[in-house]
Formats: structure tokens, C-alpha cells, sequence
């Protein structure tokens, strides 16, 4: 037995169609088949990543599917967990959830959706139930931990300024979202010395004051008000009363120039108003009794 394997392994060794065999695959198939496997992970990660930017929709839809087969094999597409995680809520009470999600329960329980439907479409429906009810809720995220665990991930719309539209307030982000406004609101600091938008179309157009506002932080502490101007422009008021008033476009140029005469001017008590609105000018109006005078300025 010794001596048939000694001959295999030496028929291996010397033999010379067994080497260029050998050297064959080595130096061509091989490179051949990575070749060809490197191709293939270059054109599947191409194509992920398409899908993501032009169809998000597409490859949600596609984990969505194999989610639901992976809970209906393993027999946990129904609603029932012995614990749910929540986390990222800061203004938003567990507790809050917690009451929505019993009653989404014995509401869907009630007319069988839970025992006709799929895992990840009761999770659709929780979802648009949750967001529809928590006026706080940006984006939320829910996904079953093995083997029963009810993980919920959420972020909260984070407030910049209070609009004010039709005698109704509203707390809204950077984006314009609106968050009624609670009576229980006037007691908390966060929201005393907030920014006060006014003007048709103010929250839409927030954005453009939020990116500008953030250029100094120190000069936004003293803002008052911002008055969104025949829906195209902004006022903003300072607390001592300064009106600066804001051009259409270019705003973050004129918000920069107004930036760099600030600290000067505002030690100045008899102006009113510095108009960015003319391009390349700067007008200054002082009080004067009744009467009011302008005079141009350059930086």
C-alpha cells in the first residue's frame, strides 16, 4: 500500500503532462475564473448601487420580501414579543409607544389582520399608525430581534423656530415640518427665546434662514423674529428692534456682508433698518424724529 502510494505521488511530481497540466490551470484558469468572479462583483455592486440612488423603492421591496420569507419559515410573522427596545426618543415617552402599540394590536387582532398578513406589512401599517399619531416622530425604523424581541429605532424632528400662521403656532424644523403647538410649551425654556417666523409660506421656505443662521450662532442668539416677505425674501428683527432686510437671492452673501458691520452697527441705537436688497449696496435708515433718511454704504 506504502509502495502504490509512493508511485501516485511520484507520478505527480515527475510526470510532465500532469506539470503542464498544472501550470495550465495555475497560469490561465485561474486568473481566468477570478478574472470573470471580479467582473461579476464589480457589476453587482454597480447595480446595488444604482438602485439605491435611482430606485430605493427597489431594493427595499426586495428585503422586505426576504424578510417576510425568513419570518414565515421560521414561523414568526405574527405579533407577539416577550420585550420591546426602544431607543432614540428623547421627547417622545416609551409609554407613548408602548399604549400605540396595544392598541394597534387589538385593533388589527380584532379584524385578523395580524393572522392574514405578512410580518413586514403589519409593520408598514404600525408605522404610518405611529407617525400619524406622534406629531414629534421624523423617521422610525422596526425590525424583529430573534427570537421575539420588538426593536423600534426612532428619530425625533429636532425644532428650530416657531411659526406663527393665521393666529396658529406651530414648532417647526429646518425642513418646515410642523409640530402643533402645546400650551404646556410657554413654561419650557427651550422654547422662550425661540426664533418667530411669520409670513405665508414661512415654514417651506426655512431652510434658507436655518443654513444662513448657522454662519454665526453667536449673532443668531439675538434674533427675535423673520418675516417671510411676498414669498420671496426675509425680515429679521433683532431683539433691540434692528431690521435687517434680506435680498431675494444671493442671501447668503448679503448675510455674510451684514456679518462683518454688525458688531459696529449695533452699538449704534438710532438705526433702524440695514437693506441688503439692492445688490452691492447697503442701506442704512436711522431714526430721526419722524422723519427717516437713507444713505448708501459700501463694504
Amino acid at each position: 500500500m506504502k509502495n502504490f502510494q509512493k508511485k501516485i505521488k511520484d507520478f505527480f511530481i515527475v510526470n510532465p503532462y500532469w506539470r503542464k497540466f498544472k501550470s495550465l490551470i495555475n497560469n490561465f484558469v485561474k486568473i481566468f475564473l477570478l478574472r470573470i468572479f471580479l467582473f461579476i462583483l464589480a457589476v453587482f455592486a454597480i447595480l446595488m448601487v444604482g438602485l439605491q440612488i435611482y430606485k430605493p423603492n427597489a431594493i427595499n421591496h426586495f428585503e422586505n420580501k426576504i424578510s417576510s420569507y425568513f419570518y414565515h419559515y421560521f414561523k414568526l410573522d405574527n405579533f407577539i414579543f416577550s420585550k420591546i427596545s426602544i431607543s432614540g426618543n428623547s421627547r417622545i415617552k416609551n409609554q407613548e409607544i408602548i399604549d400605540i402599540l396595544k392598541e394597534f394590536e387589538a385593533k388589527k387582532s380584532a379584524t385578523n389582520f395580524v393572522s392574514d398578513n405578512n410580518f413586514m406589512e403589519i409593520v408598514k401599517d404600525l408605522i404610518h399608525e405611529l407617525k400619524s399619531r406622534l406629531p414629534w416622530l421624523d423617521t422610525i425604523t422596526i425590525k424583529r430581534t430573534m427570537p421575539d424581541i420588538l426593536e423600534i429605532k426612532i428619530t425625533e424632528y429636532q425644532p428650530f423656530a416657531i411659526w406663527i400662521s393665521d393666529d396658529n403656532k406651530f414648532i417647526i424644523d429646518k425642513e418646515g415640518n410642523q409640530i402643533p403647538y402645546l400650551a404646556e410649551y410657554d413654561n419650557n425654556e427651550e422654547f422662550k427665546n425661540m426664533i418667530i417666523l411669520s409670513g405665508r409660506g414661512a415654514n417651506h421656505n426655512a431652510k434658507s434662514l436655518f443654513n444662513i443662521l448657522a454662519i454665526d450662532s453667536e449673532i443668531s442668539t439675538e434674533i427675535y423674529s423673520a418675516n417671510w416677505v411676498g414669498n420671496r425674501r426675509w425680515d429679521i428683527r433683532f431683539f433691540d428692534g434692528l431690521i435687517v432686510k434680506l435680498p431675494e437671492i444671493e442671501i447668503s452673501k448679503a448675510w455674510n456682508d451684514f456679518i462683518k458691520i454688525y458688531q459696529n452697527l449695533k452699538k449704534d441705537k438710532s438705526i433702524k433698518s440695514i437693506d441688503f436688497r439692492v445688490s452691492g449696496k447697503i442701506y442704512i435708515q436711522y431714526f430721526n424724529n419722524k422723519s427717516e433718511i437713507s444713505k448708501p454704504l459700501s463694504i
